[in-house]
């Protein structure tokens, strides 16, 4: 009788604000795909099993549709009552949820909900290192940078809610730094992240996509909670597609898009003006009843 090989499961912390970004980073697409379904199919394509997806509380926005769509990829979704302050908190609530599984994974990969560059290829190969070195941490490397997914044996995942209330992961990672090996990755894409509108960005450019600031007046403004949004544009996109693009990436949006006045370069504009490329953008609700 074959034996099923001890579980490496994976924790996938998705529950965060995503304040720098402006917007959701798991629910921003890439390649056709919100990014957490891709991070999730990654992990489970690569061999960890289960992969656990903490999700922003049911009553945020963006809560209900990545918790959906991260058990469409295959996660056990958590979905916490208040939103975990620190990722910290998320991986926390997913160990919860692991020991309780009979028996215990024998390690964990540990990656961010915001990896485009995480595929299969890669976590497979860290998973075959860790089994070759299992009382190692394993972290891939590029260009200088440390990256993700980290795979980290039960032992040390066991120490993290004992760490001080005050530190984050990253303190295991020093505490135990003669344990860690690390594992060159040739493509420093594989380990990137998104942080920043900049990051954002930088990826829609390389797939032939545009990312455009627009200025929020009034109450537009209010339902977001700033005055400036970035928004990602397909090349040749009309005032009609930024309309859509608003409702869509910006959910708050969604019941003004379609009557708030668009100033391009300053000029009001009908849904059938092409979005010149470094055209200043401004979404103008009406004065009354917006």
């Amino acid at each position: 009788m074959t034996q099923t090989p001890p579980a490496i499961a994976a924790i996938v912390p998705a529950a965060g604000a995503s304040r720098r970004m402006g917007r959701s980073k798991p629910l921003l697409e890439f390649e056709g795909r919100p990014l957490i379904a891709r991070v999730v199919s990654a992990l489970v394509e690569g061999g960890a099993r289960p992969v656990v997806v903490v999700a922003p509380p049911a009553d945020s926005p963006e809560g209900p549709p990545i918790a959906r769509v991260a058990a469409e990829a295959g996660a056990i979704v958590l979905t916490p009552e208040t939103r975990p302050a620190e990722m910290r908190d998320s991986v926390e609530l997913a160990i919860g949820e692991l020991t309780r599984q009979a028996p215990p994974p024998v390690a964990i990969a540990l990656a961010p909900a915001d990896g485009p560059g995480i595929d299969g290829a890669l976590v497979a190969r860290l998973l075959d290192v860790w089994r070759e070195s299992p009382e190692r941490i394993i972290i891939p490397k590029a260009g200088g940078r440390r990256g993700h997914p980290v795979v980290i044996p039960w032992r040390f995942v066991m120490e993290i809610p004992s760490l001080p209330p005050e530190v984050g992961i990253n303190a295991l990672m020093a505490d135990c730094a003669g344990d860690v090996l690390e594992v060159d990755v040739a493509d420093k894409a594989l380990i990137a992240d998104l942080d920043t509108p900049e990051d954002l960005q930088r990826l829609r450019e390389a797939e032939g996509r545009q990312v455009r600031t627009v200025r929020l007046f009034a109450v537009a403004r209010e339902r977001v909670g700033r005055g400036e949004i970035t928004v990602e544009l397909p090349e040749g996109a009309t005032v009609a597609d930024l309309r859509a693009a608003l409702a869509e990436q910006f959910p708050p949006l969604a019941p003004i898009a379609g009557r708030v006045m668009i100033a391009v370069d300053s000029e009001y504009a009908d849904d059938a003006m092409a979005v010149p490329a470094g055209a200043s953008l401004a979404v103008i609700p009406p004065v009354s009843g917006g």
